[in-house]
């Protein structure tokens, strides 16, 4: 398993302490973006994140204000090196569902 770096460590941190999950991947997908003409010349090994998130702290809010609140939490990340979030948002009983689906 590839070590955690800064910027994903502080994501980590940072959606722990606000949504208090159940369940929390993160996993860096920058080395598959590392081709594209946005990327060229950026040598920063974290900028792509593929995240799931389960938490109850979703209950009630459609998936637009859950990510809008990944984005505010995450705010000094996205302005400091990430340059896409691919964002799974669930509560538990919408995670169940998907998976006796």
């Amino acid at each position: 398993m590839e070590a955690k770096g800064p910027i994903q460590e502080s994501v980590e941190r940072k959606i722990i302490a606000a949504l208090d999950p159940s369940s929390l991947e993160i996993v860096n997908e920058s080395h598959l973006h590392a081709h594209h003409a946005a990327m060229r010349g950026n040598t920063n090994p974290e900028t792509h994140f593929r995240i799931t998130i389960v938490s109850e702290s979703f209950t009630g809010k459609p998936m637009m204000q859950r990510h809008r609140l990944v984005y505010n939490l995450l705010n000094d990340e996205l302005q400091n090196g990430i340059h896409a979030l691919s964002l799974k948002t669930k509560t538990k009983e919408e995670m169940k569902k998907a998976v006796s689906a």
